[in-house]
């Protein structure tokens, strides 16, 4: 939590608990990160206790959660003391535009990674359809989940085959 800032952390909690720890497969971690979208909070708060309950149950969630927020917490206080001194000046702001330009694109990039390991466009169809629809319609994003959501899920549910005989989802 206090080496990302801007929207990037989901892009560093990939690597390191699917491709450089291997903790979870890209499956597990997309399908966490899913529920953790939908459930209320923050995301990335989410994430970590989901990541900390995976791999050391309650204990792991907590030390999850403080190793996120703890240290950030106090840089925030100390960032917020230096921006309510400078917060007139452009090159501040300049900063803080390129910050969140880097993270955009670490987030796509992981979004790039996990759709080239998919074994279809199906996830590629999707997100071009909820950009289209969102950044260049200017749809509100709630009408949007709500028309693509099923349609993804009934796609990936077909993707992944029939169901096994005596599995609940079948």
């Amino acid at each position: 939590g206090a080496l990302s800032f801007g929207g990037g952390l989901i892009a560093w909690m990939h690597r390191e608990a699917v491709e450089t720890r291997k903790w979870l497969s890209d499956q597990e971690f997309l399908s966490g990160l899913a529920i953790c979208q939908v459930l209320p909070g923050g995301n990335m708060v989410n994430m970590s206790l989901y990541l900390g309950i995976r791999l050391r149950g309650a204990l792991g969630a907590i030390t999850a959660l403080l190793g996120l927020v703890g240290l950030p917490i106090l840089f925030v206080i100390a960032i917020a003391t230096v921006y309510a001194r400078f917060d007139t000046l452009r090159t501040l702001h300049l900063v803080l535009d390129g910050v969140a330009a880097a993270a955009v694109g670490m987030n796509i990039a992981t979004g790039v990674k996990a759709a080239r390991r998919s074994k279809t466009l199906v996830p590629i169809a999707i997100a071009v359809a909820v950009f289209v629809a969102v950044g260049i319609f200017h749809w509100p994003m709630l009408v949007v989940v709500a028309c693509v959501a099923p349609v993804s899920i009934v796609l990936a549910r077909r993707a992944r085959g029939p169901a096994p005989q005596g599995s609940p989802h079948g």
